[in-house]
């Protein structure tokens, strides 16, 4: 039986994925969250920096060495790709190699290859003032949309930020599988930004965003593109705006995405097999299925500072759960609840309805914030 590492921000689904495919892992990640650790053979926390993993963490791989088959990394890179090099020479990185994801972040480099291969792409830059008030100021390997706020026009771009501009239309993801060369679509969904953690914090993701054949047809070209300029393999994701029929990209997330827990079902033998398939050159194994229901996700932040209780009952719609006796910083996120349906419409209000039941949940507790745990 296969056991592997997996590190990422939050690596409940992965864990999730790589059991149910049959084979064990050992998770680090920064919440050890208990749904998390019910999955996993050993649990343990790995520190942040803001919203990367900070220099501690290979020392932390290397304290647990196991005969691990592979490291999968999810998100908590971003910022600290060369981190991904450390981690490759104690166990094979089954994934994105550190150049592969920092030209994806680098967002020059980014714009041009999209450029060059004919994909629609919005326009950054990373010096000098910003043209107009139609910008958006993102930090440079930045996650999940924290940080990120409108532009003022004449505003000088800072060291460890760049300018884009802002593109008016639906917010969307694309997942898929790559092998370096070729890449399958697995789902796109539609994206609603904006939390208590900001206007354009990443919040809630429903499935299925329906496309017309010409749009999937290019949006197929654009990633069997983006995978041969920038070499990608396994699961990745895109974030686009479609602007009418068009899709503009906005950024690549070289890394298996939160939006798996969505097609996990989609993919015979699951998404966690299925991006090591890709890994290793065999994405012609990986075998589609059609699916007959809508699924969504919405992160749930904390209004207010919240003590987690020892008879918090989580209902069984939820996910990414904190242990008893943590605490979620306001703000912050506290888990992320589930639901299904038949059109996105339907899914999107259930989550929202699922999101103020949870938050009237017994065993959450206001109060004052000793230790922090995120979903």
């Amino acid at each position: 039986m296969s056991h592997w590492l997996i590190v990422a921000g939050s690596a409940r689904a992965l864990a999730r994925s790589c059991v149910e495919a049959g084979w064990r892992c050992d998770v680090i990640d920064p919440f050890a969250d208990s749904d998390t650790a019910r999955l996993a053979c050993r649990l343990e926390r790995g520190a942040l920096s803001g919203d990367h993993f900070d220099e501690r963490l290979p020392a932390l791989v290397r304290s647990m060495a196991g005969n691990w088959r592979g490291i999968v990394a999810g998100s908590g890179f971003e910022a600290v790709p060369s981190m991904l090099d450390e981690l490759d020479a104690i166990a094979p990185l089954v994934g994105n190699d550190a150049t592969t994801v920092a030209r994806c972040k680098a967002p020059m480099d980014l714009a041009e290859t999209a450029h060059r291969a004919g994909i629609r792409c919005a326009e950054v830059d990373i010096s000098g003032p910003v043209a107009g008030d139609d910008w958006l100021m993102k930090p440079i390997g930045g996650c999940g949309g924290i940080g990120v706020r409108p532009a003022r026009a004449g505003e000088q771009i800072a060291e460890g930020w760049f300018a884009q501009r802002r593109i008016d239309g639906v917010p969307a993801s694309v997942l898929f599988l790559a092998d370096g060369h070729d890449a399958r679509i697995v789902g796109v969904t539609r994206q609603y930004p904006g939390s208590v953690a900001g206007p354009y914090a990443w919040c809630e993701a429903v499935g299925d965003l329906p496309l017309s054949r010409a749009q999937h047809e290019r949006l197929a070209r654009d990633v069997a593109a983006l995978t041969q300029q920038f070499g990608l393999r396994g699961l990745n994701g895109a974030d686009l705006v479609f602007d009418g029929e068009h899709a503009v990209l906005i950024e690549i997330n070289p890394r298996p995405t939160a939006t798996m827990m969505l097609y996990e079902e989609r993919v015979v033998g699951g998404l966690f097999a299925a991006h090591v398939a890709a890994c290793e050159g065999r994405l012609d194994e990986v075998e589609l299925l059609a699916g007959d229901e809508i699924r969504g996700l919405r992160v749930v932040y904390a209004p207010d500072t919240l003590r987690i209780g020892d008879d918090a009952a989580w209902p069984a719609w939820s996910a990414d759960r904190p242990p008893a006796g943590s605490t979620t910083d306001r703000a912050m996120p506290l888990c992320t609840v589930l639901a299904a349906g038949r059109d996105g419409a339907t899914v999107s209000r259930q989550l929202r309805q699922r999101e103020r039941q949870l938050l009237d949940t017994p065993g959450l507790f206001a109060g004052q914030m000793t230790t922090t745990a995120l979903s």
